[in-house]
This record gives structure tokens, C-alpha cells and sequence, in this order.
């Protein structure tokens, strides 16, 4: 009876010692994948050990950022944008979650002194971009389009209603892909997966504190100025290189002032650093348009955001505690 014991005992403890070598046998590895949304390819990375659950997770995202992109797309007739900015009424009632993010966007407007304006969509417009067709505005259309723009024309009614004036259109375009990477993030983070990348076209956030990530040279494709340790935070990249056209020599960048509805003219690139990734997407258009000595006193004013600016003449201005992120 205690030989049996003992053969059983040692049968628990091997089969326990299987099952760990088994655990330990399990490499981590990196699943990526990428998929075309928001206009751009989005990427998303995974460090786990169970290809099958990050492949799910991986799937669970794209769906968030989908869906993300049809609630905020101006060229989708059914969007509760298209439906905002065909309405002829002032007082709207608007989805909860665009409520929500409306009034995000209102504090990212007064914290970049309405640098950062989702009330644009006419001088968009007028521009063409987003069309494939840009060009320069004639002055009496670019006229218009300005007297329908501007934040200061919309205000919040009562829950989940705004009142603007009749012709403002909204383009949520400079805070969609950072919207979009932290929903995703949501997704991935709740799965139990603590080491994980998303990437919506430059706006970049992770989880896990192992992912090192590069910022494009404004002027040369394919070289990267910077390398960037994530830390936990959220990056976004501005720039001037991937939406433009040029006329007599002249650079015309998608990113618009919206005090004279002109292409932000200060700046090549700018990177932000934020707690997320919204964050850093709003004022990192918000930045370009106030150009680098704006830009980086708004940097220094606020301890959670760092900026890393590339001026219209190729100069650098960095925050200084931009630094710390900066590995070789």
C-alpha cells in the first residue's frame, strides 16, 4: 500500500512537471497584422505566447476602429456626421458618444487657443482634400467656407444636444485615428493581453513598456529622425509630407488655420507625447498650426504632453522633457 503511494505521488508530480515545461516551452512571440481603415493602414501588435487568442483580440480591435470610422466618416450619408452636417436645423440632438467627444474637442480648442477646430469641414472642403482633387480655393468660396466654420459658433444646448450656426460642418479628422487607437486599446486591455501596439497611421499607443517606435524625417521618405521609448504613453505625428500638393514651388498642407482657413505654414512636423492617444492627435495638429515658439510654450505650460517640432525650415524645438523618451 505505500509502494502505491509513493508511485502515485510520483505520477502527480510528474505529470505538474509536464505541464510546466509545456508553460515554459511556450514562446512569446510578436503576432501583426494590418488592415486598411481611417483612410490609411492600421497596424496592430501583439507579444503573447497563444497565437489564437491575440489573432481574436487582433480581430476584436479592428472591429472597434471600423466601427469608429463609420460613427465619425463625413462620406458616409448614414454617419451621425453626414447626418449633422446635411441637417438645415441649428439645435441637434447627436449621438452620445460624438457628444462626448464634442466636448473633449471643446477642451483641446481652448487649450491650443482654437488651434485645434473639428468645426472646419467647409474650409476642408473648399480645399478639396479628402477628395483627391485638392486645390487652392478661389477667395470668394474660401470667404464662405470660413464664415461656416469656427467653435465659437457651436455651443452644447443640454445633454446630448449642440446648437451651431446653420452651414457649420464638422470633420473630425485631426482626433479620429487617436480616438480610434485608445477605443482599440480598451478592447485589447480588456482581453488580459498586457503587451500590445496599435497604430492608426502616426498615432501610435501600447501597452506593455517594451515597444520602441520611430518618427519619420519630414523630408526624407523611409528615414527616421528620432526613436522613441513608449513608456506607457501615447504618441502622435503631424506633418506636412503625406497630404499636400505644390503650386509655383509652394507647399499646400491638409492641416488648416482656422483663423484665415490657409495651410499651416510654420511647421514640417510635430510630435506629441500624451497620456492618450486623442490627446496627443488633437494637439499635435493643434501645435502645427501655432507654430514652434507657440507650440512649445504650450508644451512647457502643461506636464503631462511633450512636443517634438521640426519647423518650416527643417530647425528642431523640443520640449524639455521630450528627452527622456528619446533612445538610440
Amino acid at each position: 500500500m505505500k509502494k502505491y503511494y509513493i508511485v502515485l505521488i510520483l505520477i502527480i508530480f510528474f505529470v505538474i512537471g509536464f505541464i510546466a515545461a509545456k508553460r515554459l516551452s511556450r514562446e512569446i512571440v510578436t503576432i501583426q497584422r494590418s488592415k486598411f481603415l481611417l483612410g490609411t493602414i492600421v497596424e496592430i501588435q501583439i507579444r503573447n505566447s497563444d497565437i489564437k487568442l491575440a489573432d481574436k483580440v487582433i480581430a476584436d480591435a479592428f472591429n472597434e476602429i471600423s466601427r469608429i470610422d463609420k460613427l465619425l466618416s463625413i462620406y458616409d450619408s448614414q454617419s451621425p456626421i453626414s447626418k449633422i452636417n446635411s441637417s438645415p436645423d441649428s439645435i441637434l440632438n447627436v449621438d452620445e458618444e460624438v457628444y462626448s467627444l464634442m466636448k473633449k474637442c471643446n477642451s483641446f480648442w481652448q487649450l491650443s487657443s482654437g488651434a485645434l477646430d473639428i468645426s472646419m469641414g467647409s474650409v476642408i472642403s473648399a480645399w478639396g482634400f479628402g477628395k483627391g482633387n485638392p486645390d487652392i480655393p478661389n477667395h470668394e468660396e474660401l470667404t464662405k467656407a470660413l464664415e461656416n466654420s469656427g467653435w465659437e459658433h457651436v455651443t452644447f444646448a443640454s445633454n446630448n444636444k449642440i446648437k451651431r450656426s446653420i452651414g457649420i460642418k464638422f470633420d473630425f479628422g485631426a482626433v479620429a485615428a487617436g480616438y480610434a487607437a485608445d477605443k482599440a486599446i480598451e478592447v485589447i486591455a480588456k482581453s488580459g493581453i498586457t503587451d500590445a501596439l496599435v497604430n492608426t497611421g502616426g498615432e501610435i499607443r501600447g501597452i506593455g513598456d517594451n515597444w520602441t517606435i520611430g518618427i519619420q524625417h519630414p523630408r526624407i521618405r523611409g528615414q527616421l529622425i528620432e526613436k522613441l521609448k513608449l513608456h506607457g504613453k501615447a504618441v502622435s505625428t503631424s506633418g506636412d509630407y503625406e497630404q499636400y500638393f505644390e503650386v509655383n514651388g509652394i507647399r499646400y498642407n491638409h492641416i488648416m488655420n482656422p483663423k484665415n482657413g490657409f495651410p499651416a505654414p510654420d511647421c514640417q512636423s510635430v510630435t506629441v507625447i500624451a497620456n492618450n492617444t486623442l490627446k496627443a492627435d488633437a494637439l499635435s495638429t493643434g501645435v502645427f498650426v501655432l507654430g514652434p515658439v507657440k507650440g512649445l510654450e504650450l508644451a512647457e505650460r502643461y506636464k503631462d504632453i511633450e512636443v517634438y517640432i521640426v519647423d518650416s525650415a527643417g530647425k528642431i524645438w523640443q520640449s524639455s522633457g521630450f528627452k527622456n523618451f528619446i533612445t538610440r
